[in-house]
């Protein structure tokens, strides 16, 4: 970021996590922070160490591609998008295309902090985007928020519960409200897809290539058809499959 822009984020150099905002989940999660800005980098990493989480930096793009190359995976990563040798879009490509990374949310921060900006972030597959002016305690707390998602929706014998939706994907069947639903193979791909990641908007492309594979000689559009199929089968839940205009669909959570 230019100084310019770096006077545009509220980064106070002494804040971090506030007392009493430590992690509620027990595991010490990794963290893969990808910035060159020395007014980021270290305010952020110690407020996230702080906060009980063990952090990687990585100044280069090309750096933290090798990283995510090597066990273990970070819980998340945070991106911010000037890199000195790569776009930032470029990165969230590279993350994205690899079957390895795909799942791993994605925090994008930025000083740039327009609709189309926030478009083009969800659309390469990021999960949150934090535009300026933002504090390291909001980052923090947005990064929790990713965990907890990341970590309630790992399946359980293969199970996924969302709501009133329930996918076993070993069994390969589905419910809406304790009744059975029968799904297509590709219905049954794409609601797992989006039960999976649940609450992340996820493009077209994106769930052209979970559903049918990056060989698929189809269009993006066949996702819009099978989304509405889907729908019309899930009856009462048909609600939680959400369109994001402009970018693609997500499942969300219902409230309460």
């Amino acid at each position: 970021m230019s100084s310019r822009d770096r006077a545009q984020l509220n980064l106070p150099l002494s804040e971090s996590a506030p007392d009493g905002d430590a992690p509620e989940i027990a595991e010490n999660f990794g963290i893969l922070l990808v910035t060159e800005d020395p007014s980021i980098g270290p305010v952020l990493s110690g407020a996230l160490r702080e906060a009980g989480h063990a952090v990687s930096v990585a100044s280069e793009a090309r750096v933290a591609l090798s990283m995510l190359k090597s066990d273990p995976l970070p819980n998340v990563i945070i991106l911010d998008l000037a890199l000195p040798d790569m776009q930032g879009t470029e990165f969230c490509r590279a993350v994205r295309s690899e079957r390895r990374t795909r799942s791993v949310p994605l925090v994008v921060v930025t000083s740039r902090d327009t609709e189309a900006d926030r478009i083009v972030a969800f659309e390469l597959g990021a999960d949150d985007f934090v535009g300026a002016p933002f504090s390291v305690r909001e980052v923090v707390l947005r990064v929790r928020v990713q965990l907890r998602r990341s970590t309630s929706d790992r399946p359980k014998g293969g199970v996924i519960e969302v709501g009133s939706l329930r996918l076993n994907s070993e069994a390969h069947r589905v419910w809406v409200n304790d009744k059975e639903v029968s799904l297509s193979v590709r219905e049954f791909r794409l609601l797992q897809a989006l039960m999976e990641r649940s609450e992340r908007v996820l493009s077209r492309p994106t769930l052209l290539d979970l559903v049918w594979g990056s060989a698929a000689n189809i269009g993006v559009r066949a996702v819009d058809a099978y989304v509405t199929r889907l729908r019309r089968k899930l009856g009462s839940a048909r609600d939680y499959v959400e369109t994001v205009s402009s970018v693609g669909y997500r499942l969300k959570r219902p409230i309460g």
